[in-house]
């Protein structure tokens, strides 16, 4: 998972004997990193700070809201939340900035396009978050996500969710479009 660490908690590993008492799990008995724990966290790996196993919180977690949890952005360290949908129809760049500004979801209205490596992110999580069109068409717009990030005058970065490519086609291309707000 892209930016896991920073929200990471730590808690005691340990396993319960027959007795009710816990008695510590050596290393060996730790998870894989990015198990998915019975509570829903996800195994991080040993905290650089403490040396304790550290959990996440899963991406695609229902908030009240209506908004998806998509994990905790790589460029804020904050966590990052995506609409439950992607955006009717295809967008030009220009008209998803656009979209995503006006929009009011949720009780928010501080939507706006992801950075790449946010859309790297959503990508990563597209399982848990669900609802991505995967077809990797760029026929109007039905396979690839915009970000925020210019290319050139004339380009923007996207990204496409068959397979996580990321390329920069013309800012007058429709495509789709995911808004993200992050948590304040």
């Amino acid at each position: 998972m892209i930016g896991a660490m920073s929200a990471c908690t730590s808690h005691p590993v340990s396993a319960p004997d027959h007795g009710g008492d816990a008695t510590p799990l050596s290393s060996a008995a730790l998870p894989d990193i990015g198990t998915r724990m019975p509570d829903g966290t996800v195994y991080a790996g040993l905290s650089m700070t403490t040396g304790k196993p550290s959990y996440v919180a899963a991406a695609g977690r229902r908030m009240p809201d209506g908004s998806v949890y998509a994990g905790i952005s790589p460029d804020t360290d904050q966590p990052l939340y995506t609409t439950a949908a992607d955006a009717p129809g295809a967008y030009t760049w220009n008209a998803a900035l656009a979209y995503c500004r006006a929009l009011s979801a949720g009780g928010h209205d501080d939507w706006r396009l992801p950075t790449l490596t946010e859309l790297a992110l959503q990508f990563s999580n597209r399982a848990d978050i669900g609802g991505y069109n995967e077809t990797g068409s760029m026929d109007n717009g039905t396979g690839y996500y915009w970000s925020s990030l210019q290319a050139s005058e004339s380009e923007a970065w996207a990204q496409r969710f068959n397979d996580g490519f990321h390329e920069h086609p013309g800012k007058d291309i429709g495509s789709a479009l995911r808004c993200v707000r992050s948590a304040q």
